[in-house]
């Protein structure tokens, strides 16, 4: 991919570290994504993707983005996108810059999980990240209680008939 800038037609927050900014420009260049502000790049938001990048968690429903950066220090970058638009196509852009990242679909928890993986990053733990589950497709063996996959027949922990 060569050099691709989108500006944000709307506001977007980008929070790491706690300290909230508005960005408003997304450059990928190569493997880099470069997130500005109307200064310029923002400080901790030169990433190179395939590098650095160890996942990137989204929200579809609250146009949330969350970056988890292994190198040099583990640490998240935040973005909350107020336009769906511009929530759209910087998640397509990181997907064809990230080629070798692990996108993960969240759900309202994606803060809380983005945390949990930076503080095992921290402690040299790798993690598989896993997508949200959503539990409403999710059926329930009625002798033992356990989530068994929709449209089985058995029940793959006690083998009651479903």
């Amino acid at each position: 991919m060569g050099a691709t800038k989108l500006n944000c037609t709307g506001e977007c927050m980008f929070v790491v570290n706690k300290k909230v900014s508005r960005a408003n420009s997304f450059n990928f260049v190569c493997d880099y994504v470069l997130i500005g502000d109307d200064k310029g790049p923002i400080d901790g938001a030169r990433i190179n993707a395939n590098e650095q990048l160890y996942a990137v968690l989204f929200y579809e429903k609250r146009h949330f983005i969350s970056l988890i950066v292994k190198k040099p220090t583990p640490y998240a970058i935040s973005l909350v996108f107020r336009n769906r638009a511009d929530y759209d196509d910087v998640l397509a852009l990181l997907e064809m810059t990230a080629n070798e990242t692990r996108f993960s679909r969240q759900d309202f928890k994606i803060s809380s999980y983005a945390n949990r993986i930076i503080d095992k990053l921290r402690d040299g733990v790798e993690l598989a990240i896993m997508d949200a589950v959503d539990k409403s497709n999710v059926a329930v063996c009625p002798e033992c209680g356990v989530e068994v996959q929709p449209g089985a027949l058995y029940c793959m922990e006690c083998g009651a008939e479903l």
